[in-house]
């Protein structure tokens, strides 16, 4: 049975007084984490549970699916978001699952949340579902920031909502720039950062808002430029991307001592680098086709996930788990045929917590 589409709700804006390796690392071994005859696209990671979105043929939409990860097993997959609509790019942190929703082509987008407990859906909740534009959500230790487009206006902004489990939190404003282009937020704690455009800027740049107080948000700018299409990710303060859409290495800086960002991959090859704790991933080509390689920033060494020739490893997400002292990380992989999410558990010195 499906889930009916969401209604909208009636938008009231309160603007609050003013997101094979170089080491000497042991073999990785991969797992199936959802393999079907449809695609399953965009994996994200935290704790034991995988989400990802996946083309249900039945109904000619895209839904959200979870499932938690075993020592190097997968259990069976759970529904997070099934609406009439294409339910897309969901991000999970704790128990907070925060997605994009679209009816159809015409019409605006929203952002939809689920808290999951236990392999299981426990609620569903509207963030914000307006006649806006609401695009790409992120969500950390229960803040949700997304870019989101006010009818009428030429440019995009972020903003953001505490999740409570209900319909649709006071959201406040991260960022809202005149005749500026904040977009492709990241949350990790209070910091978001975003992709902001500007006509006084040569190029994108990574700018950012500590949002300690969602009443003041303190706005800052990095040296990290970014490629037109390029997102930033964030964690504990530490920022990772690309500098260029084109070749080029993913880029490392570290918020606490900024202003020196630095290239941190081999290969200039590299594509979608995501960051959690100490470990960062991405997608890279210097082999021929894509496959998915990481770097500890503590040992500052570099190691493959995976080294499949003949099939491409996309879109990789990591989460660092520091009590049990390994990663995991998961991605998008056509080895089948079609687009599969898979994972491996990182429990070498890969990932080593401390240096030698």
């Amino acid at each position: 049975m499906r889930s009916e589409s969401p209604g909208k709700a009636t938008f009231v804006l309160c603007v609050l007084p003013v997101l094979a390796a170089c080491s000497a690392a042991q073999a990785v071994t991969a797992f199936k984490v959802a393999s079907t005859s449809d695609d399953e696209l965009y994996p994200s990671v935290s704790g034991s549970t995988v989400v990802w979105q996946y083309f249900n043929s039945d109904y000619r939409d895209w839904d959200i699916m979870g499932a938690q990860i075993f020592d190097d097993s997968a259990g069976e997959s759970f529904l997070i978001a099934d609406f009439n609509g294409n339910d897309e790019f969901p991000v999970i942190d704790g128990n907070d699952v925060v997605w994009q929703f679209q009816y159809d082509e015409n019409s605006d987008s929203d952002v939809y949340g689920a808290r999951v407990e236990n392999g299981r859906t426990v609620v569903r909740f509207a963030v914000s579902a307006t006649e806006d534009n609401e695009l790409l959500p992120w969500v950390s230790d229960g803040v949700a920031v997304w870019q989101h487009g006010f009818v009428g206006a030429p440019d995009w902004d972020i903003l953001g909502a505490f999740l409570t489990g209900l319909d649709d939190p006071a959201p406040f404003i991260v960022s809202a720039a005149i005749d500026v282009n904040e977009m492709f937020p990241c949350i990790s704690g209070d910091v978001v950062v975003w992709h902001e455009q500007a006509s006084d800027l040569p190029a994108p740049f990574v700018y950012g808002a500590d949002i300690s107080d969602p009443n003041d948000p303190l706005v800052f700018y990095t040296n990290m430029a970014l490629g037109e299409g390029e997102m930033p990710s964030l964690s504990d303060g530490r920022l990772v991307g690309r500098e260029t859409d084109g070749v080029g290495k993913v880029m490392f800086d570290d918020l606490f001592d900024p202003f020196n960002p630095e290239g941190i991959s081999s290969s200039g090859l590299t594509a979608y680098p995501k960051i959690h704790k100490h470990i960062i991933v991405w997608q890279d080509k210097s082999n021929g086709t894509w496959d998915i390689r990481g770097y500890n920033l503590l040992t500052g060494e570099e190691f493959a996930v995976t080294n499949q020739k003949s099939s491409q490893q996309v879109n990789p997400a990591v989460y660092v788990d520091v009590a049990a002292r390994r990663a995991i990380v998961v991605w998008q992989d056509d080895r089948n045929g079609d687009w599969d999410i898979y994972a491996a558990v990182l429990d070498g010195p890969e990932v080593a917590f401390e240096t030698e």
